[in-house]
């Protein structure tokens, strides 16, 4: 299959899981989380109930965005990442951060959606910490090929991971953050990651005038 079509029938899935969650938040502000049921989301998404649960487990979680299936593609995916464990890392980050509703009309429905109903914040705190977990693993992972960390046990890679994986995610969290505050339409997908690239690059000057 080309990669064209490939391309394709991704940007058709992201359109699909798009509307489901812009119908379920719309619906969980208009009518309550009680209100909203999973037949009332696919009607206005146009979309099957048996559609709806290719993308979202629950209902809260179309409400919330968290389309587990797309970012476990990404997870599992094939990918010659750089000998740089750090460029590899990053660039995980990053393709997660995107299947994840990187964009700002899911990031400003998530946040009214979650502030008029902090009780969904629990199914959001869980998925950040099993998502956690998850890149952790695929990090170890990598450190098993890495001469410096081969010869550790895996709960020292293990260990190791996770203190790679917090200090990248320390490192872009300013580039998260101006994404989210900046005005709506003026954060294109290059500009989210010319952000995310450039703080990447004043992290590994900083670490060259410490180390």
């Amino acid at each position: 299959m080309h990669d064209s079509s490939l391309g394709l029938r991704e940007r058709k899935r992201a359109q699909t899981a798009e509307a489901i969650h812009v119908s379920a938040a719309e619906l969980a502000l208009e009518r309550g989380l009680d209100a909203t049921t999973i037949d009332a989301i696919s009607d206005r998404a146009d979309v099957s109930p048996r559609t709806f649960f290719n993308y979202f487990q629950s209902k809260e979680d179309a409400m919330l965005g968290i389309d587990e299936s797309a970012v476990a593609a990404e997870l599992d995916r094939e990918r010659e990442h750089d000998p740089d464990v750090l460029v590899a890392v990053f660039d995980l980050i990053y393709a997660v951060f995107e299947a994840s509703g990187g964009n700002r009309t899911r990031a400003d429905l998530k946040r009214k959606v979650m502030h008029e109903h902090p009780q969904l914040m629990t199914r959001q705190m869980v998925r950040v910490a099993e998502l956690d977990d998850r890149l952790s693993g695929i990090i170890a992972g990598w450190l098993v090929d890495d001469a410096r960390f081969a010869e550790g046990s895996d709960e020292q890679r293990r260990d190791a991971a996770q203190i790679i994986l917090g200090v990248c995610l320390a490192t872009v969290r300013g580039a998260m953050k101006k994404w989210a505050s900046a005005p709506r339409g003026s954060n294109t997908s290059a500009e989210t990651r010319k952000n995310f690239d450039d703080a990447v690059s004043a992290f590994r000057t900083v670490m060259e005038k410490i180390v």
